[in-house]
């Protein structure tokens, strides 16, 4: 069992979409080779509501390193590599035997990003830059509409006539969530 080029624990071989590909349960990259990540992004087994999608693009934002990582099947220094023609996507890679990295949530931001790409054929002709100023507002509006739910719900949680248990303050939000319009799907 290869060790996890981030935090040196233990990386266990599972299936992804089931494809098999290392996962550092620590801190939750993976590692696979150019081959399984295409057919990984060929497979469409699970859908991810926009919310999620969201959720985890902020997590693999988060989660990508500056730092040089050390090849977890060779040993040799690995670089960083734009995935596709995404510049906000940075991929460790393996210059001696092509393997990958993927920190925390980047396999499902590649996911997102080429699915949205192959479900909107017309933006293939929109240049790079043009492409993720499009993605970004889209995800700034969407969280602009959750922000603004929760501050309202927030109000009317301290409103005389607000429930008075935490169960109803719940319910009360997530019926305010459930109104907002999610937008065109990215």
């Amino acid at each position: 069992m290869p060790r996890c080029p981030v935090c040196k624990t233990l990386t266990d071989l599972v299936k992804y979409e089931r494809v098999p590909i290392w996962n550092c349960g620590t801190c939750g990259g993976h590692w696979l080779t150019h081959a399984k990540l295409d057919v990984i992004l060929a497979r469409r087994e699970v859908v991810m509501p926009g919310p999620v999608k969201q959720k985890m693009i902020e997590i693999a934002d988060a989660s990508n390193r500056r730092d040089e990582l050390w090849c977890m099947a060779c040993g040799r220094a690995m670089v960083k590599e734009q995935f596709k023609r995404w510049p906000s996507i940075q991929l460790d890679r393996c210059t001696k035997c092509n393997g990958l990295w993927l920190d925390r949530g980047e396999l499902e931001k590649c996911q997102i990003y080429w699915e949205h790409m192959q479900d909107h054929p017309e933006s293939r002709e929109a240049n790079v830059a043009e492409r993720i100023a499009i993605l970004d507002t889209r995800w700034a509006e969407r969280k602009a509409r959750l922000q603004d739910a929760v501050e309202e719900a927030r109000v009317v949680s301290y409103s005389p006539d607000a429930p008075r248990s935490l169960l109803g303050a719940f319910f009360a939000l997530d019926a305010k969530l459930k109104d907002i319009d999610p937008g065109p799907e990215v």
